[in-house]
């Protein structure tokens, strides 16, 4: 009885210690309600906003940081904004291509994000009505807060559900591989 007690604190306190450092990497909440969503993720980083600014709009840069990405292409692109069409590929059948607005705000120190097309290849990937948000760089000291927001509409569908869980569960690998990728490139 005693043996089992303590391998049972030990496997639910175990995780807790190996990971800890994981969780406080940074932090999010994702909320859904109907067929919206909304995810917001923010973390820290040495740098400051000014520099990474320009990092993050980098065009050709994007792919380093994107999940899953077949293919990029610029469409088009005006002073402090352009347009960049992204290709997925999921289980070699599964294809989305969606083009995106990005808008550069450099006395705010954002990049705001919306959604202009999306098509998917078959009817059972939900299709996204309208998707907006921004990263919003604040420095604080010697450090910069990266705040990341996104919200997004979807049409009804049966499978709406899983397809917010691989959202919610994208949305956090994203802010890890985001992270890395500003720690990498910033000077």
């Amino acid at each position: 009885m005693k043996a089992s007690l303590i391998i049972l604190i030990l496997a639910l306190i175990l995780p807790l210690l190996l990971w800890a450092d994981e969780d406080t990497e940074f932090n999010y909440t994702f909320i859904q309600a109907d067929t919206c969503c909304s995810f917001r993720g923010s973390f820290r980083v040495n740098c400051q906003a000014g520099n990474l600014i320009d990092l993050i709009y980098d065009d050709d840069k994007i792919s380093e940081y994107s999940l899953g990405v077949k293919s990029l292409e610029l469409v088009s692109q005006g002073e402090d904004w352009y347009e960049v069409a992204f290709t997925y590929q999921d289980l070699l059948v599964l294809e989305n291509r969606s083009v995106w607005r990005r808008t550069l705000n450099r006395d705010e120190n954002t990049i705001d994000f919306e959604l202009v097309s999306n098509w998917n290849n078959t009817d059972i990937i939900p299709e996204v009505l309208s998707s907006t948000g921004y990263y919003q760089l604040k420095s604080e000291n010697d450090e910069c807060l990266v705040e990341i927001f996104q919200e997004c509409k979807l049409h009804r569908g049966l499978l709406n559900e899983v397809y917010f869980k691989r959202v919610e569960k994208e949305g956090t690998q994203f802010l890890r591989v985001f992270k890395e990728f500003i720690e990498r490139n910033c000077d």
